[in-house]
């Protein structure tokens, strides 16, 4: 079903678009957590948290494009969707799926050429190098199903149906939770990819399907072209922010990767094991408050299209309000279960005992600043959401390249404990930037607001 985010009472509106996202983000997150727990606990390699997470350094700079397609594309057929224009969401939607199956394929291609060099030259540990290049080939296979599977549930965002790709989710992540622990005993680190890239590849394909049934029902006048160059330019424009956001951001997580590879390589393996389950916990609980920017930046799109600026600040407020919450149950859960969490991706041993100490360390200094973190990521969404691009890439930089610089200068005196506190160093003042860009957008100015709802007919 596709809902008008443009009526209704905000907080309400969000509430109910926001839960199922919120619901496939924790599914989506937890099967990313079972490749992790179930390779480190049953692969039979004490380095499978070592391989999976030098893989993932470079695995999150294609999650980024993904998410830049997801991120540009909603915009995109959102704000049409607002306007009533079946005609361009339908475009639009043919444009993407064309473009980026292209682009798909090619990052294919290079990515099998580059994985072990790329390996190599991030200083991987040795005796993990060989079940990283593994990890990261299979992977690579399966960006196809990452992208287009990423690009449908964006797709059915921002035509107000959540709970859709949640269903479809629900049953990939139970499939690959289950294929991880019987291949990943045969297999080990391989089996581990080869159940995600199954899983994957059937979620993308039903996800697809489903989108070009719902697309194909929406009546138009005229026939709408199956690729438009000014619809890929407009949508490269929204979606490029995004994904050289997280791209940048990804490339800067894989320069931190070489600094804990490189304190790693003096102190013990156990850091990259520690940092690889703590980092994963951070993503876990990052990524699902993220979707509450998501749904925002679509509530905020859908009403820009509309006209309903009136709209968009009472949408701001309820969502961060409903993303605190969140938060909330993030901090006292990452504070008070950090061993035992931590432990789930470890072996019993010596080494472990160290490995699972570091993880703490990691979590616990970083999980008091999720509740900064999580305005930012709002502010950002807001700011998106009213085509603000410039703004939102400005304030994630400003974080990243902070995080980036302090992780060398702090961990230069402080060691590992000096990695955590440049990530909230560089939360903070990402936020700071955030809130600058939120408070002077345009639309806020009440001359806009008002000529909009004069023209609507008066505010709600």
């Amino acid at each position: 079903m596709n809902t008008n985010l443009t009526d209704g009472k905000p907080w309400k509106v969000l509430l109910k678009y926001v839960l199922p996202l919120l619901g496939s983000a924790v599914f989506q997150q937890v099967y990313t957590l079972a490749d992790t727990i179930i390779a480190g606990k049953f692969s039979g390699s004490e380095t499978a948290l070592t391989a999976i997470g030098a893989s993932n350094a470079i695995v999150n700079i294609l999650m980024a494009i993904a998410l830049g397609a997801n991120a540009g594309c909603a915009v995109l057929c959102a704000r049409y969707f607002g306007a009533r224009e079946p005609a361009r969401v339908k475009s639009a939607v043919y444009t993407a799926l064309v473009s980026f199956s292209v682009l798909s394929v090619l990052l294919l291609g290079v990515g099998l050429a580059t994985s072990r060099p790329v390996l190599v030259a991030m200083d991987t540990p040795g005796a993990a190098l060989a079940e990283s290049v593994t990890y990261l080939n299979i992977y690579y296979l399966g960006v196809p199903f990452l992208i287009l599977y990423n690009l449908g549930t964006g797709i059915f965002s921002a035509l107000g149906d959540s709970r859709t790709p949640f269903i479809f989710l629900v049953f990939s992540s139970v499939a690959n939770i289950v294929l991880d622990y019987f291949m990943a005993i045969p297999w080990g680190v391989a089996g581990v990819a080869w159940a995600t890239f199954i899983t994957q590849g059937v979620a993308c394909l039903c996800t697809l399907v489903f989108v070009l049934v719902r697309v194909a029902r929406m009546e138009c006048a005229e026939k709408p072209p199956v690729f438009s160059a000014r619809l890929l330019k407009l949508l490269l424009l929204l979606a490029l922010p995004v994904a050289l956001q997280n791209s940048f951001v990804s490339v800067g997580n894989l320069v931190i990767q070489i600094k804990i590879n490189e304190l790693a390589n003096a102190q013990g393996i156990g850091i990259t094991n520690g940092f690889a389950a703590g980092f994963k916990l951070l993503v876990f609980c990052t990524t699902c408050m993220c979707t509450c920017a998501t749904g925002l930046t679509n509530y905020v799109s859908q009403n820009y299209g509309a006209h309903k600026l009136h709209r968009i600040r009472r949408g701001f407020y309820a969502s961060l309000l409903i993303s605190t919450a969140i938060t909330a149950l993030f901090v006292a859960v990452s504070e008070l279960f950090a061993y035992p969490l931590v432990g789930l991706f470890m072996q019993e041993g010596e080494s472990s005992e160290f490995a699972v100490r570091m993880g703490v360390q990691y979590v616990r200094t970083v999980a008091p600043f999720f509740f900064v973190v999580n305005v930012k990521i709002n502010a950002d969404g807001c700011v998106r959401g009213c085509n603000g691009n410039l703004g939102f890439m400005i304030s994630t930089f400003s974080d990243l390249i902070l995080r980036v610089v302090f992780v060398f200068v702090l961990a230069s005196f402080l060691g590992f404990t000096g990695v955590g506190w440049a990530w909230n160093i560089g939360w903070t003042l990402g936020t700071v930037v955030a809130l600058a860009f939120y408070f002077t957008i345009p639309v806020f100015r009440r001359r806009n607001v008002r000529r909009c709802a004069e023209i609507l007919g008066g505010a709600e």
